[in-house]
């Protein structure tokens, strides 16, 4: 495949790029898979895009993009030999993508410390492309659910299966608790409300975000419950049902939305769903590259729809 689309990788931008970071529960949902559904469907769609493994600790995009062996990686930006992200990223057989590995075999890659988590941050917000898709790892650890935080797209993927759905709710309550957190990092009276409020069980009997708010704001006044409230608003996940093999199954999200908006007072968006799909099941086992999929593959056609849906016509982000 020619890859002459891909100059738009080089080409210097003014504007950030919008961010896409696919996160979930734990694993098994299919993350990674559906992170290369939706940057093949954005790039295909003449889009300059970049696909970062941000799986720290066990990365393996490489792998499903037909790339045995990277020859740059997120450990060789960390080390200081490249001093920019996009001279680690490499072309890939589909135009308008590009790679960031990551370095499965650095241990040390999923304890990242602060000054290297915030080199990456700032480092991805200066990528030439005009999408960049995240895969997250699995779970909730602070380095994913800030990754998370920084999209203007947070995906959270799950399956129809009750454990998922569990999983990936606790994902969007840990998120919500992280940002609350990082906002009152330096008001350690409302830093300790929100800690005994993350434990089901407090003594205090916090249940849901609105109960938190009110201690906040007997304890400490209007002003941190409103930066607290205004903090949580601005988190808006995007659910994405992967694995789907019968029409009630779609009915998943919902669950999430309807909890999340109950206990946590978070609007999510249900996105869609991408069918279970022998093609792409076949491809991963035979150690096939997903990109050399045909573009009527079911899943890809679902990952259309969605990108479809998620700009809704409008090439910007939203903010968040």
């Amino acid at each position: 495949m020619k890859t002459t689309a891909n100059r738009d990788l080089k080409a210097s931008q003014t504007d950030t790029p919008i961010i896409w970071a696919v996160g979930g529960g734990k694993g098994g949902v299919g993350k990674s898979i559906v992170s290369i559904l939706l940057a093949l469907s954005l790039a295909r769609r003449g889009h300059s895009t970049i696909l970062v493994d941000a799986d720290l600790g066990a990365a393996n995009l490489h792998t499903l993009m037909g790339i045995k062996t990277p020859v740059r990686t997120l450990n060789d930006f960390l080390n200081r030999k490249y001093r920019q992200l996009r001279q680690i990223c490499i072309k890939t057989e589909v135009d308008n993508l590009g790679l960031i590995c990551g370095a499965s075999e650095v241990l040390t890659m999923a304890n990242l410390q602060f000054a290297q988590k915030t080199k990456i941050f700032k480092s991805i917000q200066t990528l030439p492309a005009r999408h960049v898709v995240l895969d997250l790892g699995a779970g909730a650890s602070f380095n994913v659910l800030d990754f998370f935080l920084i999209a203007h797209f947070p995906i959270v993927v799950l399956t129809s299966q009750p454990v998922s759905i569990q999983n990936a709710y606790a994902f969007v309550r840990n998120a919500v608790y992280r940002r609350l957190t990082r906002t009152v990092s330096q008001k350690p009276s409302v830093l300790e409300l929100i800690k005994a409020a993350m434990d089901p069980k407090n003594e205090n009997q916090l249940r849901t975000i609105q109960e938190l708010l009110a201690a906040v704001e007997n304890a400490s006044g209007s002003k941190y419950s409103s930066i607290l409230r205004e903090s949580v608003g601005n988190i808006k996940p995007l659910l994405v049902t992967n694995m789907i093999r019968h029409e009630n199954e779609q009915k998943a999200a919902r669950i999430i939305q309807m909890v999340a908006q109950k206990y946590l007072t978070v609007q999510a968006r249900d996105l869609g769903s991408i069918k279970w799909d022998a093609a792409v099941a076949g491809a991963v086992s035979e150690m096939v590259p997903i990109n050399k999929l045909p573009r009527q593959t079911p899943a890809l056609q679902n990952a259309n729809e969605i990108i479809a849906k998620t700009l809704t016509g409008d090439e910007g982000a939203p903010s968040n």
